[in-house]
């Protein structure tokens, strides 16, 4: 079986742990060299120039971190994949934002050992079998993207999902956060259980601990009966609390007594009762800014910040707008009963261009704008920057019935492509693709008035 030349390089002080990924890569056919400490690895990766390294994180003569650090310096290029013992994923996690191509759990297991050596050296499984490691999408994680920084995301879920640990994901607002959480849970041993959403900011302040923790009977105007609130509700499951950014401090402060305890206490009751729940949080706000404006409890963000995913914002990873943009515009055509469009490739590029300070949500609201404004199977460069146009304007004016919106936007297209035929109808209806009558009835229609073209 081909494959790059360069032996495989084992950092780690454990002689077992040593023996055995030894044994299995050179039953797989690779060549191994063995170190049981910082000062060998380094002499050895100096001398050898391993094509792949496995670096334990805890070592006797050294942090891993570090050695990955010097690693990268002497060599860039080389794959390191860190080996992670239990209760050191928040390392492994951190090693992954330094560049480490991927993690492995003691114990190792040889299947995982095997798809990942191959993956990383670029070596084909047997029978041409497609490892489903390598496959650089998110479509199993329900999210659209390629680039490193969707990639690295996807590597995190992996870490994450299957531990305990509470997950803290920032980033902009329409970045898809709840996305990463659902992923999470999808693939976490939770998966069977529930998953509940709160989403903090929706919640009114005087009702979030009800929502949150419950009440009984009689506890307050309008309680007519006990209730479970979402804690409860997601026992044994997922609870996600987005925009928990925007919960008061009389709330952090009794959702961190649940943290530290396991138990909630519902409103009007002195009960306290067990939940085992697994948290994931997300805001849009920088949570550091809020504590140092005394918002945010610094006690309760280094409770829910065990393990934390930054959701790059769209504009920073322009390289998956036309893959998100064709899907929006497949998943828009679907569910509005019409007839799959296509951008052009002057009208992707100039999506590509546009700032985006909206994120995935923004682009996705633009997509179903043009399936449902957007006649032609091809959209133009022209049409997307009437519908653009149009959004404006409505974005000042409120929203406005279906068929007003398509009138509008029929009108201001039609005086577009006339301006740029110089008012020639005949012109103007072989690009719309209509008959020269139907368009002079549409315009009459929509109020559009004709102008003789001046005799020559």
């Amino acid at each position: 079986m081909p494959h790059r030349d360069g032996a495989t390089l084992i950092i780690d002080d454990d002689e077992a742990v040593r023996r055995t990924c030894v044994e299995m890569l050179r039953a797989r056919g690779h060549q191994t060299l063995a170190a049981a400490s910082v000062g060998e690895g380094l002499r050895l990766f100096g001398e050898r120039h391993p094509a792949a390294v496995l670096l334990d994180l805890k070592l006797p003569d050294g942090a891993g971190i570090d050695v990955l650090r010097e690693l990268q310096r002497q060599s860039p290029g080389t794959p390191v994949v860190v080996i992670s013992g239990f209760g050191s994923v928040t390392e492994a996690v951190e090693a992954m934002r330094m560049g480490a191509t991927d993690y492995i759990e003691k114990p190792i297991s040889r299947d995982r050992l095997f798809r990942l050596m191959d993956r990383i050296l670029q070596r084909p499984l047997p029978g041409g079998e497609t490892d489903p490691e390598t496959v650089a999408d998110g479509s199993r994680y329900g999210m659209v993207g390629r680039s490193e920084p969707m990639r690295r995301i996807y590597q995190l879920v992996e870490m994450a999902a299957p531990t305990k640990c509470r997950v803290f994901i920032s980033g902009e607002s329409g970045t898809g956060k709840e996305l990463i959480a659902h992923a999470i849970h999808a693939r976490s041993p939770r998966r069977e259980h529930p998953f509940i959403e709160l989403n903090c900011a929706a919640i009114p302040g005087e009702l979030i601990e009800s929502e949150m923790f419950g009440h009984v009977k009689g506890s307050f105007t309008g309680a007519v009966t006990d209730r479970k609130g979402r804690f409860e509700t997601a026992h044994g499951g997922t609870l996600f609390l987005d925009e928990i950014g925007d919960m008061s401090l009389m709330t952090q402060a009794k959702l961190l007594r649940v943290l530290q305890e396991g138990v909630v206490t519902p409103v009007g009751s002195s009960e306290t009762r067990p939940v085992d729940v697994r948290i994931l949080c997300a805001t849009s706000k920088n949570l550091q800014e809020e504590i140092a404006q005394g918002r945010f409890r610094e006690d309760l963000y280094h409770r829910i910040n065990v393990l934390t995913i930054a959701v790059p914002p769209l504009r920073s990873r322009r390289e998956d707008i036309p893959e998100l943009a064709e899907h929006f515009l497949r998943l828009s055509s679907v569910e509005n009963g019409v007839k799959p469009k296509r951008l052009s490739p002057r009208a992707m590029d100039f999506l590509v261009q546009l700032p985006w300070q909206g994120n995935v949500r923004e682009l996705r609201n633009l997509m179903e704008r043009v399936v449902v404004l957007v006649t032609k199977e091809v959209v133009g460069h022209s049409d997307l920057m009437a519908v653009l146009n149009m959004s404006a304007a409505a974005a000042e004016e409120g929203p406005l019935p279906l068929r007003e919106a398509r009138a509008r936007f029929e009108r201001q297209y039609i005086l577009y492509r006339l301006s740029a035929n110089g008012g020639n109808l005949g012109d103007t209806a072989r690009e719309l693709g209509i008959e020269r009558t139907n368009l002079y009835r549409k315009m009459k229609q929509l109020g559009i008035q004709t102008r003789p073209r001046p005799r020559q």
